[in-house]
């Protein structure tokens, strides 16, 4: 913008000197009132560049504030998970980074409205308009972005956990190992189809078709061991930070945040369906042996990502952020 910015002013310095040359010539030549009408009509072309070459530089500014405003509304309701100030703080670093002053922004964050609102301006300083006697103009942008419970999204492992009260942090088992299990179903579900195979590939790389809240799902029957085994231990290998994430200190692309449908229940007997409530995170914690069986456990966290979202969705942590104003 800035380079767009500067060969609007270059061409703007040739024509003005175009048209200079051009009335010096003309006032050489012309007397009387040929004159006076010669010299104003420079001034009225004088004017007409003016206004073409500062009306465009505004628009330019204006833009560039535009894009930033609403470049730090998403990112900053993308940390809205994590507090108010942590939003308002990243909100204000993306201003910074985007050129503009952050003494000339105003940020509003509302946790309870899951909610960043920034308004700001900037000073356009004119170039050629100041022969019309004016020196500059005062630019404004707002951007609303808000952060809405998923209601629907692809990539799912075939985890299902139980409709809860989560805690954030909290250690929760993502699928039961001996003894917790309902009729033998101890939480693997059958997403787009059965078997051992599916079920595996669907924990390494999650679930390829969409799945929304209010979607009845198969259940898989049984413990799954190995295929359970081989899917977590992919996915615990795959963290290479070091040191390695904890519920402290976590990146939020790393492969043991994961996202896991919420069910209605988990007591059906058999082989049955189960109904989706919502979706929410978690960081993987590993597996572990309970009688003999394989047991996921992870601990809760909130997070955003993209998919389907809606604000009068059950908040179960997991957002999708969206630019509203």
């Amino acid at each position: 913008m800035i380079s767009v910015r500067f060969l609007i002013k270059d061409s703007s310095k040739s024509i003005i000197n175009k048209i200079w040359i051009a009335v010096k010539k003309t006032l050489e030549q012309e007397q009387g009132a040929g004159l006076i009408i010669v010299a104003a009509s420079m001034v009225a072309m004088l004017g007409m560049v003016a206004l073409v070459t500062d009306i465009g530089l505004t628009y330019i500014e204006r833009q560039k504030l535009s894009n930033a405003v609403d470049a730090a509304a998403l990112a900053a309701a993308q940390d809205i998970s994590i507090s108010e100030q942590q939003a308002k703080s990243t909100a204000l670093d993306y201003i910074q980074k985007n050129g503009f002053s952050t003494g000339d922004v105003q940020v509003t964050v509302s946790s309870s409205m899951k909610s960043v609102e920034i308004s700001g301006k900037n000073t356009v300083n004119f170039f050629f308009a100041r022969v019309l006697g004016f020196d500059k103009t005062l630019v404004d942008a707002k951007a609303k972005a808000v952060a809405y419970p998923i209601t629907g999204m692809t990539g799912v492992r075939p985890l299902a956990v139980e409709d809860f009260v989560f805690e954030y942090g909290v250690k929760y088992a993502l699928k039961e190992g001996a003894g917790g299990s309902y009729n033998g179903n101890f939480g693997p579900l059958a997403l787009g189809a059965t078997g051992a195979n599916n079920y595996r590939n669907n924990i390494k790389y999650g679930y390829s078709g969409k799945l929304k809240v209010g979607d009845w799902v198969d259940t898989e029957t049984g413990n799954m061991p190995n295929p359970t085994e081989e899917g977590i231990d992919y996915l615990m290998n795959q963290c290479s930070h070091s040191p390695k994430c904890t519920i402290d200190h976590y990146d939020l692309a790393c492969s043991r945040i994961i996202p896991l449908p919420i069910v209605n229940t988990l007591e059906v007997n058999g082989k049955g369906e189960v109904q989706i409530v919502g979706f929410a995170m978690f960081l993987l914690e590993g597996r572990d042996e309970d009688g003999g069986h394989m047991r996921i456990l992870g601990r809760f966290i909130k997070n955003t990502t993209v998919g389907d979202s809606d604000p009068n969705g059950t908040d179960y942590g997991l957002y999708a952020v969206k630019l509203v104003e």
